[in-house]
């Protein structure tokens, strides 16, 4: 960027530093490129959204998970967040002073964040409009932490495979995964010799257009159908790509809102886990030789959650509501 243009943006913030500029320019992002995912505070206590008042617990899970075991201050880290819809999770991080790159795939998305970076003056943090399968150590670098939040279960079985295994590659300490997973395992496949399980699911009609799909804001990026993995074999994938242990997160809580109401929230454990991955040299057991190199990985029928058989609501999983009508 030359010294002119940098002078003239830097220039551009500076005016919007004020109630009513800020205001101003949150319409005028709106009416271009949609409401906002997320509720995201800014400056003069305005919100994207209004101020909903929504605890967002899943990054409050994400979040003191990198903290506890990055092994480092988030200042001193550098973060990647993959799929980052209007920029929530990037924007956090960055606020706690990590080096922080968000990755969305969709135009509408980056043009928000950016917004948002930029009347919140974030240095440190960059967004790109790319999409996560495009990751890679010569493009993006190297990382401390790598966040993988609502972004796996939208991509092809061997795609997400791939992902999982690039993320080993470009982390240095953690990878957080956080999936909606199959609870069946209705069909299988085939990689590299290993066996994995899960289902298939639509992700759009087979004649939607592009345009649609650009605003589909919770769906892929363009492929017709996806894979979630069942919670088994979604650990297989994790500890085959390399990583020296795999940990599912139950505190923070994460919960969802029964009929709109936090006060009634259930916990989102059946269909929906949060992992994380630490990449750290293999210890090797003296005192129990054959303990050592022993690969063993889990079968289907094992990991699950038996549902709560005495609450009053349905608990058909959520996934099987709202997703059926799309099933293959």
């Amino acid at each position: 960027m030359g010294r002119e243009t940098k002078s003239k943006k830097e220039k551009d913030i500076k005016s919007m530093l004020n109630k009513e500029t800020i205001q101003q320019k949150l319409s005028e992002v709106k009416r271009e490129y949609g409401e906002w995912t997320y509720d995201i505070p800014l400056p003069f206590d305005i919100w994207t959204r209004g101020n909903l008042g929504l605890p967002h617990t899943r990054l409050k899970r994400v979040v003191q998970m990198v903290h506890d075991l990055v092994g480092k201050p988030l200042d001193e880290c550098r973060v990647l967040d993959l799929g980052c819809l209007d920029g929530i999770f990037s924007i956090e991080f960055a606020l706690h002073g990590a080096q922080t790159v968000g990755v969305e795939v969709r135009k509408d998305n980056i043009q928000k964040a950016i917004f948002c970076k930029e009347v919140l003056g974030l240095d440190k943090l960059e967004f790109r409009q790319d999409d996560v399968r495009n990751i890679s150590l010569s493009t993006y670098g190297k990382f401390d932490a790598i966040i993988c939040s609502g972004i796996l279960y939208h991509l092809p079985a061997i795609d997400a495979i791939k992902l999982v295994k690039t993320m080993f590659d470009i982390v240095n300490r953690m990878v957080v995964i956080d999936t909606h997973v199959s609870l069946l395992p209705e069909e299988h496949i085939l990689h590299e010799g290993a066996e994995y399980w899960g289902d298939t699911y639509r992700e759009y009609t087979d004649n939607a257009t592009v345009k649609a799909k650009a605003k589909s804001l919770w769906a892929s990026a363009d492929n017709s159908t996806s894979f979630w993995f069942t919670r088994p074999s979604l650990v297989n994938v994790i500890s085959k790509a390399g990583f020296s242990s795999v940990f599912e997160c139950f505190y923070p809580m994460h919960v969802i809102p029964v009929r709109g109401n936090f006060k009634q929230a259930g916990i989102a454990s059946q269909d929906r886990c949060t992992f994380v991955a630490l990449k750290d040299n293999v210890c090797e057991i003296q005192t129990s030789p054959t303990a050592n190199g022993l690969e063993q990985a889990w079968k289907e029928h094992t990991l699950s959650y038996a549902p709560d058989t005495r609450s009053p609501v349905d608990t058909t999983p959520f996934h099987k509501r709202v997703l059926s009508k799309f099933k293959r």
